[in-house]
């Protein structure tokens, strides 16, 4: 999670910050010098992301109950995709909110974004039990107790991110069709474009996987500069799929204007947990790593294919 923070911060009317961020400029090259940037915490003792590990070492926790999800189920409206130099994010004007799961509060969606790798190898931020992942999914929320975006992010309480791992499947992911389809528009830094959503219409619920009670809980930071450790991190178990193809789409943007640097690897490595529980929402007597869930592959296929029929 990075610099597209501060674009939604502009969005949201935080000039301020946005205009403080632009004068530190970053990459993921040198990620050593982001904690000699102005404001940065990305020294701190609680940064993210971090390498889950084995479910056996996490602490259940009966608290972590299901999220309660309103707004995910409408048609998303006013989608913008966003190409800011460091990722592919994209903003909407729907409501979108989030509670329950032991998050204390009402969260809203501000936007949602790409981490991923040169291939396949690599690209995910967080780790389980030392496994990388092709890429990872970010849906960004701020806590509705603070006015906007960028009043919640230096709070303690302002964040909780959901994040998914993204494997490589066998057919392409439909639900991420509009996406993926106009990535072709944001190819440079800066570009932007309005997807379509009479002819590319999707829905926010539909990019996540199909069950959303099993996931790990723990304190973190934004994973881009400044790394403010305020958010509430929960990565869930069960995995999201792209085709080779569509994360190859990913693969073929750019991070400049002049299309020199191909935009891959966009991705912090995990940071020390530094003693930091790492909680789980469900009996890991009877689970197994992400992705080995009751659902065989071959099901989930069918059943994706069939979650985009009925759109």
């Amino acid at each position: 999670m990075m610099e597209h923070i501060l674009t939604v911060f502009a969005i949201l009317g935080n000039v301020v910050i946005l205009v403080r961020a632009a004068s530190d400029p970053w990459n993921y090259t040198d990620q050593s010098s982001w904690s000699q940037m102005s404001g940065s915490q990305c020294s701190g003792t609680n940064q993210s992301p971090i390498n889950l590990p084995p479910m056996v070492e996490m602490e259940y926790s009966n608290n972590l109950n299901p999220f309660t999800l309103a707004g995910y189920e409408a048609l998303v409206t006013g989608p913008v995709i966003s190409n800011n130099g460091h990722t592919i994010t994209v903003t909407f004007t729907n409501e979108a909110h989030i509670t329950d799961g032991d998050l204390g509060s009402r969260f809203k969606a501000a936007q949602f974004h790409f981490h991923w790798g040169n291939d396949n190898t690599r690209g995910s931020e967080h780790t389980y039990n030392g496994k990388t992942y092709p890429a990872e999914l970010h849906i960004v929320h701020y806590n509705t107790k603070y006015p906007n975006f960028g009043e919640a992010v230096s709070k303690v309480d302002g964040l909780a991110v959901l994040g998914f791992f993204i494997e490589v499947g066998p057919i392409h992911n439909c639900n991420f069709g509009p996406v993926v389809d106009a990535l072709s528009n944001v190819q440079m830094n800066g570009n932007r474009y309005s997807i379509n959503t009479t002819s590319s219409p999707f829905k926010l619920r539909h990019l996540l996987p199909m069950q959303l009670k099993d996931y790990y809980r723990y304190m973190g930071s934004l994973t881009t500069p400044p790394c403010s450790e305020t958010v509430k991190w929960t990565m869930f178990r069960d995995l999201l799929y792209m085709s080779e193809e569509q994360l190859q789409k990913l693969r073929e943007v750019y991070f400049d204007s002049s299309k020199t640097q191909p935009m891959v690897d966009n991705w912090r490595p995990p940071q020390p947990r530094n003693g930091r529980r790492v909680y789980i929402s469900f009996d890991v007597k009877t689970s197994s790593a992400p992705g080995a869930h009751w659902i065989s592959s071959s099901m989930a296929f069918v059943l994706l294919s069939f979650y985009c029929l009925v759109l």
